[in-house]
């Protein structure tokens, strides 16, 4: 399969609720490996990107609970 098809079949599964799922885990892992291999020396840097993957994949931040793209629970 080329490219392409990866790419259009990682966009399908994103329209799914179970796809952003596990994209907002992802973006939480990838963070978790930023922060642990620069030993936090730009967590806030980290922190502003995983926000911005969260409100764009929709969903709670786990971190407070609340929807970045509506600011309600």
């Amino acid at each position: 399969m080329r490219f392409g098809g990866y790419l259009k079949m990682a966009q399908q599964a994103l329209k799914t609720e179970q796809g952003r799922a596990a994209g907002r885990k992802a973006a939480d892992g990838l963070a978790a490996a930023g922060n642990r291999i620069t030993g936090n020396k730009h967590a806030d840097l980290v922190e502003k990107a995983r926000l911005a993957a969260h409100k764009r994949l929709g969903g709670p931040d786990p971190s407070t609970g609340t929807n970045p793209s509506t600011g309600r629970r």
